[in-house]
């Protein structure tokens, strides 16, 4: 029996220890997303209808840097407001969303883009491989700009701050104020 309890824990600790052991994923220091879903929130206020849409993407990036970092208490000072990541230049905004409304069987590019900036996703400079999720919220349709029924979708990327290009995705189609 003691020698079955010694065993038993010998096991037990090498079980551990090899289940411990992870490879770090191979991935691109190119990032790169694929489209998860568009979540959908219809409201009314002042009788005016509202919908909030929040684009979901899932992102893999070999050195894990992505992101940019929020200049303290709203500032735009720091290193990623200087060059090339200034108000103005190209790579301000790190996620590109550009809309295009479906009219009969084509999507036609829109003026509008609702491009903008997601925080930093690792603590550290330290290059290590990153996978997850990217929750992306716009809040700017409502029936006094686009009408009811309107089919409309996203053309989606990212940079990262090596300035490297993700692949393109596109959302599915969102029928407006039809969410829950």
């Amino acid at each position: 029996m003691k020698y079955m309890l010694k065993y038993s824990l010998l096991l037990l600790v090498l079980a551990f220890a090899l289940g411990s052991c992870r490879e770090e994923p191979n991935y691109s220091d190119i990032p790169a997303i694929t489209f998860d879903r568009v979540e959908q929130y219809t409201y009314t206020k002042n009788r005016v209808v509202f919908d909030s849409l929040v684009v979901v993407v899932d992102y893999q990036d070999g050195d894990g840097d992505l992101g940019l970092s929020r200049g303290d208490n709203g500032s735009q000072t720091g290193p990623d407001f200087e060059p090339p990541f200034n108000p103005g230049s190209q790579y301000f905004d790190n996620f590109i969303v550009n809309l295009q409304v479906k009219r009969g069987n084509t999507y036609e590019p829109s003026f509008v883009n609702f491009n903008g900036r997601f925080p930093r996703l690792s603590g550290d400079e330290k290059p290590e491989a990153l996978e997850g999720e990217i929750r992306y919220t716009i809040t700017s349709f409502t029936t006094e700009s686009y009408p009811f029924r309107d089919t409309v979708r996203f053309e989606v990327f990212i940079y990262d701050r090596a300035l490297n290009k993700s692949n393109v995705v596109y959302t599915d189609d969102v029928i407006l104020y039809q969410g829950q």
